[in-house]
């Protein structure tokens, strides 16, 4: 009788202090994100490093979704370079703004790459409107 009682807590535990789901559609979310906080590390890259692996790859591979292409940054991108804005940028910045994005828990099922889009339509001079409706666009896109 104790057995079954010990596996039934067991069980019951493990549901009720499971890990939120940690993907949208097969790509990292804000779970993910959050998780990348090391508590025990004064100074962290981890979430620069992420970031840096993300350019890296799209820079490399030219990685296009052509279902998610509404939702995509890349003329964002375009405008903040062509403006020379890009230089001002740091990594620095944009992890502090995808940690305001998921300070929002409703944010944190936003795959990581759209919160790195709505980062970068925020820093390109988006106005707060159009934010609003891309954000409702992802989000409805994540509930898909």
């Amino acid at each position: 009788m104790i057995k079954y009682f010990f596996v039934f807590a067991l069980v019951f535990s493990a549901n009720i202090f499971s890990q939120p789901e940690r993907y949208t559609k097969g790509a990292e979310n804000g779970y993910t994100w959050i998780s990348m906080e090391d508590p025990n590390q004064f100074y962290s890259t981890s979430k620069e490093t992420y970031l840096s692996s993300i350019l890296e790859r799209i820079r490399l591979t030219g990685e296009k979704y052509p279902e998610i292409e509404s939702l995509s940054c890349k003329e964002d991108m375009k405008k903040l370079f062509s403006e020379g804005k890009s230089d001002e940028i740091s990594m620095e910045d944009i992890v502090n703004e995808l940690d305001k994005f998921y300070s929002e828990e409703q944010s944190l099922v936003v795959p990581i790459i759209f919160a790195y889009c709505y980062t970068i339509k925020k820093i390109s001079g988006v106005n707060e409107t159009e934010l609003a409706d891309y954000k409702n666009q992802v989000l409805e896109f994540c509930e898909e």
